[in-house]
C-alpha cells in the first residue's frame, strides 16, 4: 500500500501546491477561458478563409487545449519544488522516482482531460460542431490518452527546468510550438518536412487525427493504431523525464545549483 499511498498523496500535494502561489480565479480563467478563445479565433479565421469546417478547428483546439494543464502544470510544479526549497527533501527521500513521477503525471492528465472536454463542449454548442452521442465515449478516451502523453512531455520539460532558470519561457515556447505543428489548425501535410517530423515527434498529432476520425463516424478500433502511437510517444517522454531528472539531480549537486530559483 505504501507505493499507492505515495502515488496518490504525492500527486495530490504536487497539484494542490499550485494554489499556494496561483490564485484560483486566475487558475480557472487560464484553464477554461484561454483554450476557448483560442478555439473561437481559429474557427472564425478558418471560416473566413474557407479552408475547413468549424468542426475541424473545434476538435483540433480541444485536444491541443490540454497543453495549458499538461505542459505548464508539470513545468511550473517542478520549478516551484526548487523555488520553495522542497526539492532537497524530495531527492533525499528513498521514494521510487518512477512512482513519484507517475503521481505527478496523473492529476495534470486528468486536468487536461477536463480542459479539453470543456473546450469541446463549448465549441459544439457555440459553433454547432456535429458530434453524435455515440462518439462521446471514444472521444473522451482519445482526449485522455492525448492529455497523458502531453503530461509526459511536461514532466520531461519540468526536469529540464531544474537546470535552467527561465522556465516560463520554456513552457511558452513548447506550448506555441505544439499549437503550430500538432495539426490542430494547419494540416500536417501542408507543413514543411522538418516541421511535420517535429509534429509527429511531439504528442497530440496522433490524438488530434484520431479525434477527428472518430467525429467523422469511424469506430474506435479504426484509430487504435493512432492511440497506441500516442501512448508510445507519451511513454518515451515519461522515461526521458526520469532520466533527465536523474541527470539533473547529479549535475545540480555537482555544481551546487540545486536550490537556485
Amino acid at each position: 500500500m505504501a507505493p499507492v499511498r505515495l502515488l496518490v498523496i504525492g500527486g495530490y500535494l504536487s497539484y494542490r501546491a499550485l494554489f499556494e502561489w496561483l490564485r484560483p480565479g486566475l487558475f480557472f480563467s487560464v484553464m477554461l477561458v484561454t483554450p476557448v478563445l483560442q478555439m473561437l479565433f481559429f474557427a472564425q479565421l478558418g471560416r473566413y478563409a474557407e479552408v475547413a469546417d468549424p468542426s475541424y478547428f473545434v476538435i483540433g483546439n480541444a485536444v491541443v487545449g490540454c497543453t495549458v494543464a499538461c505542459v505548464y502544470g508539470p513545468i511550473l510544479a517542478m520549478a516551484e519544488e526548487r523555488a520553495t526549497g522542497t526539492l532537497p527533501a524530495l531527492l533525499a527521500s528513498p521514494a521510487n522516482r518512477i512512482i513519484v513521477f507517475v503521481g505527478r503525471l496523473i492529476p495534470f492528465a486528468l486536468n487536461g482531460l477536463v480542459v479539453s472536454g470543456y473546450t469541446l463542449l463549448v465549441g459544439s454548442l457555440v459553433l454547432d460542431a456535429d458530434i453524435a452521442a455515440g462518439e462521446v465515449a471514444p472521444l473522451a478516451l482519445t482526449l485522455l490518452v492525448a492529455a497523458a502523453a502531453c503530461s509526459g512531455l511536461g514532466l520531461c520539460l519540468g526536469a529540464v527546468g531544474l537546470l535552467v532558470r527561465d522556465v516560463p519561457f520554456l513552457a511558452n515556447l513548447v506550448a506555441l510550438l505544439m499549437l503550430l505543428v500538432s495539426g490542430a489548425n494547419v494540416a500536417l501535410d501542408r507543413l514543411p518536412v522538418g516541421l511535420r517530423v517535429l509534429g509527429e515527434a511531439l504528442p497530440l498529432s496522433r490524438g488530434i487525427e484520431a479525434a477527428r476520425r472518430i467525429a467523422d463516424g469511424e469506430p474506435l478500433s479504426a484509430v487504435s493504431g493512432l492511440l497506441l502511437g500516442e501512448i508510445v510517444v507519451g511513454l518515451v517522454y515519461f522515461v526521458a523525464s526520469v532520466g533527465v531528472f536523474a541527470w539533473a539531480e547529479t549535475t545540480a549537486r555537482t555544481r551546487a545549483t540545486l536550490e537556485l530559483a
